[in-house]
């Protein structure tokens, strides 16, 4: 069996229970200055915030820092500066400097850099023109149609009467697409088709026209007749403006 702690475990708390608790001090707060107690500020406290502004609320002078113009950095005075590498002899064509073997060199790459066969510079053909075709919503996208747009009728230089020209345009015809042919019109293709009417058609149908006579009138209700009479009285009855304009015969009776 485990050996018995209970002894010692009992005298160490006691040891530690035996001391003295610390006495809780509560921490200092300091007096709430002006800016921090609520309320307005009497008279007093805008003196002492005046002389606070003047004090720290002052911007500083600063003297202007003075500008030196350093010399441009030389490779002397920045070591880390390195200098540029000399030129390659023979790379470069120049007429005063080089051997004749660097001139030879500079021949032979003249030469090498030039096509073997020249060409002209390539004119690409102009794109063809097609009609105008938007896409619609839900539609696939337009392709262009062979056959279309079709080719210009060969239109004489002159015709000898406008006879011979009016006859000309109206046996000119054009093919047709073979998407135009399957195709089946709308209610509104049908409409626009049409030529234009004056007066245009009214959105909304209008009603028969009353040819027999003015409109039957409805029965008035008790109450509506008698508004009705209280109404024309009112009516007949002569202006104020009227009446305060037209002399008083009082008097006379």
């Amino acid at each position: 069996m485990w050996p018995s702690q209970r002894g010692s475990t009992s005298k160490a708390w006691c040891v530690r229970n035996a001391q003295p608790k610390p006495i809780y001090v509560a921490p200092f707060k300091p007096e709430p200055t002006r800016w921090q107690r609520p309320g307005p500020m009497n008279l007093d406290d805008w003196v002492n915030f005046y002389k606070w502004c003047q004090v720290n609320a002052v911007p500083v002078e600063r003297p202007p820092i003075p500008r030196v113009n350093e010399s441009p950095p030389t490779y002397e005075r920045i070591p880390r500066m390195q200098k540029p590498s000399k030129p390659v002899v023979g790379w470069t064509r120049c007429e005063s400097g080089g051997s004749a073997k660097n001139k030879e060199d500079q021949d032979i790459f003249c030469r090498l850099s030039k096509p073997r066969w020249h060409r002209a510079k390539y004119q690409p053909p102009p794109k063809e023109l097609f009609p105008y075709r938007p896409r619609l919503a839900y539609q696939p996208r337009p392709r262009p149609e062979p056959g279309r747009p079709a080719d210009k009728p060969k239109v004489p230089c002159c015709f000898q009467h406008e006879d011979v020209e009016a006859e000309f345009w109206a046996t000119v015809r054009f093919p047709v697409s073979k998407s135009a042919r399957k195709t089946m019109p709308s209610q509104k293709d049908c409409e626009l088709s049409k030529p234009k009417t004056m007066p245009p058609k009214p959105h909304c149908p209008l009603p028969p026209e009353m040819l027999d006579g003015p409109p039957m009138r409805t029965k008035m209700s008790p109450r509506q007749w008698r508004a009705h009479l209280r109404r024309l009285k009112f009516l007949s009855q002569p202006s104020e403006r009227m009446l305060a304009d037209l002399p008083c015969f009082c008097d006379r009776w």
